[in-house]
This record gives structure tokens, sequence and C-alpha cells, in this order.
């Protein structure tokens, strides 16, 4: 069958959800109760006041969401359709088409394929084996308290401090492993895995576990109370922690600059803006020095969730890259310019690679971009 063109799949994808009302596709476990929505009526009440007058209420909000889908995507189209060419199976296309319908609509209209039975109960399965006996408070805006989480009911050798859905996202729903039609894009037996953003160390013992006792993990790391956090992780699994090296630096294109930060637990991030005084910063490093610096011969996988220095720091590999071609894992929902600009950059290296698109909630969040070289 014919896949159409970007434009068309997001002109039948909007046209099929322009009347949907869901009440059940807002995260409360990840952003607590729904806001009231904001009204907008800058942009949509000139154009719905006149159909109003004419009697046609429904088509008056049909019409201010077209206007809203298409003033979404019309700056970016030509990417858009490109980046749609690249992918290289239907459930990247597609999943593309409902994210871009989502992120124009939002959660009312538009359901995205995470959003099933067997992932709700997912959750809750990990939230009824979770533990608040000696919870660990996060602080910030957040307000976070992260549970004790053990994993070996469901047959993973982990045990850990972590919100349940995360600890779903990474370990049961595997948000770094990509099953396609012919291959399976993930950390493997033996791999040595670079895990870019790692945050309270879920994602370096989910790679510990999966590259085995031959393999090797270097988790990259840089705010205190994350690093706290971590340490007490690892502490909980020896076996695995053995495998895992810390580095505390932050990921970015050249090494040793001195990098303002927001600290917010899982969503801390770089800033460009001049230090200030008071204010936290963190030494950058580059992969390429890091490979250098450690005379590293093989680099098989490669996972960024670093709130949205992720193109930076690629650009920070690109001598690593063309080296070892490794797999690839890296997220691409911070910025919607991330959805190309990384592609864009990981085919000007020439590389052979193939991309595919993955996502892991029911919100915007946990869009990762999957890339292996032919």
């Amino acid at each position: 069958m014919d896949k159409g063109t970007f434009l068309q799949m997001f002109t039948y994808e909007v046209s099929r959800c322009l009347h949907n009302d869901y009440r059940d596709n807002y995260d409360e476990r990840r952003f607590g109760p729904r806001p009231v929505p904001a009204l907008h009526r800058w942009l949509r009440e000139p154009i719905k006041s006149v159909l109003r007058r004419a009697g046609y209420q429904r088509m008056a909000d049909s019409a201010w969401l077209i206007q809203l889908a298409y003033g979404f995507i019309g700056p970016s189209l030509p990417r858009l359709e490109r980046l749609y060419e690249w992918l290289a199976d239907e459930e990247s296309r597609s999943l593309l088409v409902a994210i871009m319908a989502f992120r124009a609509l939002g959660d009312r209209r538009v359901k995205l394929p995470f959003h099933t039975p067997e992932h709700f109960r997912g959750i809750q399965q990990v939230e009824a084996r979770s533990s608040m006996a000696e919870p660990i408070e996060i602080g910030g805006s957040l307000g976070w308290k992260l549970s004790r989480i053990d994993l070996p009911d469901f047959g993973i050798p982990i045990s850990l401090h972590s919100v349940p859905a995360a600890a779903y996202l990474q370990f049961l729903a595997q948000q770094y492993r990509c099953a396609c039609a012919s291959q399976i894009i993930e950390a493997a037996p033996g791999d040595c895995v670079m895990d870019g953003g790692g945050c309270w160390g879920d994602t370096a013992l989910y790679f510990a576990n999966k590259v085995g006792e031959s393999g090797k993990v270097f988790t990259f790391e840089f705010t205190p109370t994350n690093l706290k956090i971590m340490s007490r992780n690892l502490d909980l699994n020896p076996a695995l922690k053995r495998r895992i090296e810390v580095v505390e630096r932050a990921l970015w294109s050249v090494s040793g600059e001195s990098m303002p930060y927001t600290e917010e637990g899982p969503g801390t991030s770089l800033t460009r803006r001049g230090l200030e005084p008071g204010k936290k910063s963190a030494l950058t490093l580059s992969l390429d020095d890091f490979v250098n610096q450690q005379r590293l011969t093989k680099i098989d996988f490669i996972k960024m969730d670093i709130e949205g220095a992720e193109l930076l720091a690629l650009q920070g590999a690109r001598q690593t890259l063309k080296r070892f071609k490794p797999k690839l894992a890296v997220c691409v929902y911070h910025r919607l310019e991330d959805f190309f600009d990384i592609p864009d950059y990981l085919d000007s290296l020439n590389l052979g690679y193939r991309f595919y698109l993955r996502h892991f909630t029911i919100h915007a969040e946990e869009t990762v971009l999957f890339a292996r070289a032919d």
C-alpha cells in the first residue's frame, strides 16, 4: 500500500481526531491534576465567532483546530516530509504523524499508541511492588519521593529507588530497545555502552544487566543530588555495579567548558547563559575526547537523554561515530527541532544509518530516535 506523504497522513489523522474529547488521556502521575485549559482567545475567537453567529458550533470548533494543526506543522513541513521518507518502517512513520498531531491538538483530541491497558497494568504492577518505607525526596519543583522498587518478581535482577512509572518504562517497556521488522536495536552481551544522562542510575543498571559480565557501561552524570541517588542504587546491585563506571561530567560538543545548569532531578539541563554568582555549573566533556583519553577500542551503543543537549553531544562524538558506527538511542522530544536536526546531522556523516522512531508515554515526552548503520 502506498504510504503517502507526511502531509497526506497528517491531514487524515487530524480529520479523524477533530471531534474526539478524551478525558482519560492525561498523565496525572507525571503532571499532577489536569490544569484548566487556556482559552487562547487571541487565536481562536475571531474565526469561531463568525461561524457561531451563523449557527455552526461544531464547524467552528473544527475550523479552529484545523487552523491550529496546520499552523503548528507549517514552518517545519519540508523537514517533516524528509524525515517521514527517511524513517525505515511503517511503525515509525505512523508514530511521527501521531506525535505531531498530538503536539498540535493536545491530549483531548489525540491518543498516542502507548495508551493501552497493557501499559497501565504494567505501571500499576510496579507500583504494587514499591515500598515507601524509606523514601528518597529529591526536592525541587517536582516534589517527587522515590520508592524502593524490587524487580526480581518481574524476572529482572535489579532493585533501586525510583518512580514506579519510570522504572516500568526503563525495565519492562524497555525504552532503549527497538524491535524492528528484521532486527533488534539494543545493548547486547559484551557491548560497551555510553549512557548519556545517568540520572539515578536506572539506565546504567538496565544496560549493565543487558551487556553481561563481559560488557561495560560508562554513565555520564554531573549533579551532586543525582549522583548521590545513583550511588545508593548502584550499591543495591553490587554485581552490576562492577560493570559500570560513573563519569562526573556533562556531555557536550567540546570539553573543558564550565556550563551553568538548572537542577531539576531527571530534567536537569545545561544552559548557555553566562554563569551568574551562586549559579551551579558543570564541566563539559566530549565523547571523542573521552574515548581517546580512555583508549577505548570499541563503542557499541550510545544512549542519550540529556535534556536538549543531544545534538551538541553527538557533534562532540563525530570521530567516535565514524570510527565505530555504534547503535544509537537518542531522545528527540526536548525540542521540536531535534526531530529533524539530529537525523540530519547523522545522515550528513554518510555512515549508512537507518532511522526508527519509538515513543514511551501517553504525552509528549520520551520519544526516542533509534539508528543502526547498515
